[in-house]
């Protein structure tokens, strides 16, 4: 009977422990998962920040040397090696900037359809050297970089490749990359331009802090490794990784078009199954996206639930081996009345935990403080039962209170629910946050040109997501050098502030203060009148404020700053910082396409300019050519009066001899 009774207890903590440990391993998987894609999008946009700017100078050379083609060959060198030195000597990560240009179009004595004129700008140790070639050529290399640029008249980033220092002194090989992009003029290709760029600086974004074996790798649009934590498979195809042998589709066609990939698989290396996530990334305007990848062992993420698993094994455990220790006392005890206690005994060892399943004892005697006893402990199991039931059924909220201090297995319970509780709490946090820089992620991937309705949009949405009743988005003006300030760009449900406008200087007020220690602020007693939120009720003063910097890499945009009448919690500032970084890291994106977009109008105006003088010129000759003109037919007018009076005069004189 006391066996029976063990085992039913047995049961019902194993099926307790075995539902939860169950769905929490589930939750745990399905987390990780979600938090590897937010790696990988979060990685993508860093790597898409970096090539959209290589690709957006690229093209501004190219929108920039087009306009050169007419001018004259003295001028048109002068700019264009000042415009490549310069872009070498304000970019030390270029090895080489480089153009070739279509000879009939430059040189009015060149009628070869195939001949090009190359020219290369490059440092050689601390020093910018130039080289030019004017190559003879009998058609174009069909297969080669510039027949593709030459025929598609589309900008392009190339494939890696091994790439020679133009240090003559080193014999170092280089894994570099070419941002390129036609050159066109009335809608013909006159040359192209691009630069030669090291890929070195990519290893770094391999990390992921968040798991100790869970890594980043960078793939090209052919599948071939530009990062990678082991340098040995750095320019390698990516069939060449682990994890790829297990796969029965062919990866790289689907990073080609450019999906969003994410599979479990096996890997060999880790000798685990490992979540795998990619993410494209469109760089600049080319059909040809990259890609990164994340890789989580299976391993790691399902350790913190082997360990919260494990302690709740030991835990009941425990528990039950206490209540087994006082059954067995219990019932040592009751050698003298088995009979009479039989068919309660016998209801609790078919698990009947009924009220109606009672003792019939009515003496005072040790006999009934057992049966009082056994009643008790009928109830307590009750509710004990009750109590597991609710919380295998996920319920962890559910009340109950041990019987005593000495209840092991109630305060057992209670700490099993607590525990559960805590790791819901934190699995809700934890998928708030990571479904939150997801959904922001693919908002601040989209191309956005306005800088007023990109910050308007941001943070009205942040406003919502975090359900607060104010927020404002502040960023650094510095169109002019020597007159930066901050001003207000985006703005949800704001009102101004006493004595602040639009401008704020740097180390002015909160939001100064916060751009100069590049550091959050946050305030849960807010001085009056620093703000006031109105409602239809009045006017009130709010109870925290949170000033967020946005940084990246050290530098400081703008400020996000959030009004609220609750407190902001840990995991909902540490989300802010996060999308911080996220936002500024956009802006970063954003401000380069600008300031191109501002190069190419000003390289616009130029070529209006030379083209107003041009014109001018060629009218100055019209004039000239049609004065030299009438003075040839006044010259020969004149030269036939004279002929005509000599031949007059001739005969006057024959006639007087």
């Amino acid at each position: 009977m006391l066996l029976f009774i063990l085992g039913i207890g047995a049961f019902i903590y194993i099926v307790t422990i075995g539902f939860i440990s169950y769905n929490l391993r589930n939750n745990a998987i399905q987390e990780a998962k979600l938090l590897a894609d937010t790696y990988a999008v979060q990685k993508a946009n860093q790597v898409k920040a970096k090539l959209d700017e290589d690709m957006a100078i690229t093209r501004s050379m190219a929108y920039i040397m087009q306009d050169y083609v007419n001018l004259p060959l003295e001028q048109r060198e002068d700019l264009q090696y000042s415009l490549m030195r310069n872009i070498v000597q304000e970019y030390p990560r270029y090895e080489a900037v480089w153009m070739s240009w279509q000879l009939q179009y430059i040189d009015s004595t060149w009628f070869n359809e195939y001949g090009r004129l190359s020219i290369n700008c490059y440092w050689d140790h601390d020093e910018i050297k130039s080289s030019e070639e004017k190559k003879d050529l009998e058609g174009f290399d069909y297969d080669g970089l510039y027949y593709r640029l030459y025929d598609t008249q589309k900008e392009l980033l190339t494939e890696p490749y091994e790439f020679d220092s133009y240090d003559l002194n080193s014999d170092k090989m280089l894994l570099a990359v070419s941002p390129t992009a036609p050159m066109l003029k009335e809608g013909k290709t006159i040359g192209v331009i691009g630069v030669d760029m090291s890929l070195e600086g990519y290893s770094e974004m391999t990390n992921i802090d968040v798991f100790e074996t869970g890594y980043a790798f960078l793939l090209s649009h052919d599948g071939t490794v530009v990062a990678h934590p082991n340098d040995n498979v750095v320019n390698l195809s990516i069939d060449s990784l682990a994890f790829t042998k297990a796969l029965d589709f062919d990866i790289k066609q689907k990073l080609k078009e450019g999906e969003f990939v994410s599979l479990v698989t096996y890997d060999e290396e880790m000798s685990s199954n490992v979540y795998v996530s990619f993410a494209p990334i469109s760089v600049g305007r080319s059909e040809k996206p990259w890609g990164v990848g994340v890789i989580i062992p299976f391993s790691e993420i399902t350790s913190s639930f082997n360990n919260v698993f494990i302690l709740t094994i030991l835990v009941g455990m425990l528990g039950l081996v206490l209540l087994s220790f006082i059954i067995w006392n219990i019932a040592s005890g009751i050698t003298t009345s088995i009979d009479n206690t039989n068919v309660l005994l016998s209801g609790l060892a078919k698990g009947n935990l009924s009220a109606e399943n009672t003792l019939a004892v009515t003496e005072k005697n040790e006999l009934g403080e057992m049966a009082n006893s056994l009643h008790i402990l009928q109830s307590e199991l009750y509710q004990k039962a009750e109590f597991s039931r609710k919380i295998g059924e996920g319920d962890f909220e559910a009340n109950f209170v041990a019987s005593s201090d000495e209840d092991v297995l109630g305060k057992s319970l209670l700490g099993m629910r607590d525990n559960l509780r805590k790791s819901k709490i934190e699995e809700t946090h934890r998928r708030w946050t990571n479904e939150g820089l997801a959904a922001f992620g693919e908002k601040l991937q989209m191309n956005n040109d306005n800088m007023q309705d990109f910050c308007s949009d941001i943070i009205s949405d942040l406003v919502k997501y975090l359900n607060i009743v104010q927020g404002g988005l502040f960023l650094i003006n510095n169109d002019d050098e020597d007159d930066k300030y901050i001003e207000l760009l985006g703005a949800y449900a704001y009102e101004r502030r006493k004595f602040i406008d639009k401008r704020i200087e740097i180390g002015e007020g909160l939001v100064g203060q916060c751009v100069l220690e590049k550091k959050h602020i946050y305030l849960r007693e807010v001085p009056d009148q620093y703000v006031n939120v109105t409602s239809g009720l009045g006017k009130s003063n709010p109870n925290s404020i949170l000033l967020v910097p946005l940084s990246l890499n050290e530098e400081v945009y703008g400020v996000i700053e959030l009004i609220s009448f609750k407190e902001f919690k840990e995991f909902e500032i540490d989300f802010i910082k996060n999308l911080a970084e996220n936002i500024a890291s956009t802006i970063s994106s954003i401000k380069i396409n600008q300031r191109t977009k501002k190069l190419l109008e000003q390289s616009q105006i130029q070529g209006e300019e030379l083209r107003a003088q041009e014109e001018e010129m060629r009218q100055n000759m019209e004039e000239l050519q049609a004065t030299q003109e009438e003075m040839a037919r006044k010259e020969q007018d004149y030269v036939e009066r004279i002929e005509l009076l000599e031949e007059e005069l001739s005969k006057v004189k024959d006639t007087n001899e």
